[in-house]
């Protein structure tokens, strides 16, 4: 008997942006407005490998890479990964066996910078590997409880205990991200609930309708919160896209609407950014001017985009500025040791709803 491992992947595409600058003033570069982005063209990877393992320990990825001129995968950095079970190393073999032809600006092929998400579950002979246990559902039921009690004290120590003894496959990873960010939220712990509403939110299509929306409402609260527009358009897109919940195009345009406005008054976004030692952080960007200050320590800056990859030199302070053409542009950050920085986003908006159809 043996188990097989169906991987599911997806693509998020950014856009272009000028050269590079690091003056004291914006210098805004000249950037062609179509291009073809790059496109896989052979995936030399197993449809369906096969494991003899009978666990059913999933993982999961979040990374950056560079399509190359030649069509090749390079400058892999994983962003994000799952807590159960190494991915990294099987997420880049699998990009590495892919096959793309370059993206073309103008009539050149140039760099280009891409996200993606590798997830890879198993399926055993005669049934798959798609649900929760009982053993994780009545933990998880558990710790609700106490949350809702605000016995926090007591809920941390059953969530360590839920973590290890039932927290297995990628449906139960989604519901621990989920339950532990409302173990920090009620506690007003907001870096932990960023980082557990962010997993929960990218592993969403794991978990049951109702609370796979309930996930997309929350989070997309929270991107509007912390200004990261870029991440509230991709929210607003993705509730319109869930499986039996109906979200009518009225309320879609009146979502839009709203967050459109917002993003209108919030001239200028200031975000504060925490790197710990050798962690990559990838930051959407809303508006076209930027400035990163505290940038002088940092082994990596780089805006990653689907026509164009500029790499920064890393120096006190980075000035730049996006092409008003540009969408979907991010802004990928390595740390040598854990740093404080500053990222200031004004300017013209370069990020819309449009960029999700």
């Amino acid at each position: 008997m043996y188990t097989y491992i169906k991987t599911f992947i997806s693509f998020a595409f950014l856009a272009s942006v000028s050269t590079v600058s690091a003056n004291s003033a914006f210098e805004k570069g000249v950037v062609e407005k179509t291009y073809t982005p790059a496109q896989v063209i052979e995936n030399k990877n197993e449809s369906f490998p096969k494991s003899y393992s009978g666990s059913r320990l999933e993982g999961w990825a979040l990374l950056s890479y560079v399509v190359a001129k030649d069509g090749s995968v390079n400058d892999i950095e994983v962003i994000s990964h799952s807590a159960v079970v190494d991915t990294q190393a099987e997420a880049q073999r699998y990009l590495n066996n892919l096959v793309f032809s370059p993206a073309i600006k103008g009539e050149q092929a140039v760099e280009s910078g891409y996200l993606f998400t590798y997830q890879a579950g198993k399926y055993f002979t005669g049934y798959a590997n798609d649900k929760a246990s009982r053993g994780f559902i009545s933990g998880y039921d558990d710790v609700n409880t106490l949350i809702k009690e605000k016995n926090f004290k007591e809920a941390e120590l059953e969530l360590a205990q839920l973590f290890t003894d039932h927290t297995k496959n990628t449906a139960e990873q989604a519901l621990f991200a989920w339950l532990k960010s409302q173990f920090y939220y009620f506690q007003q712990q907001w870096q932990g609930f960023d980082e557990q509403v962010k997993v929960a939110y990218l592993l969403r299509a794991q978990l049951p309708t109702e609370l796979h929306y309930t996930v997309v409402k929350s989070a997309l609260q929270w991107f509007i919160y912390k200004q990261d527009f870029y991440l509230a358009y991709n929210a607003i897109n993705s509730l319109g896209k869930i499986e039996g919940k109906v979200f009518t195009s009225e309320n879609k345009l009146a979502t839009t609407k709203q967050v459109d406005e917002l993003l209108a008054q919030t001239t200028v976004i200031n975000t504060e950014i925490t790197l710990h030692d050798q962690q990559v952080d990838y930051i959407s960007l809303s508006r076209a001017n930027i400035v990163l200050e505290n940038a002088q320590n940092l082994e990596q800056v780089e805006l990653r985009c689907a026509n164009q990859v500029v790499k920064f030199s890393p120096s006190k302070q980075i000035v730049y500025a996006v092409d008003p053409a540009s969408r979907r542009c991010g802004l990928l950050l390595k740390s040598k040791k854990s740093e404080q920085l500053t990222l200031t986003q004004t300017g013209e908006i370069i990020v819309g709803l449009s960029d999700y159809k």
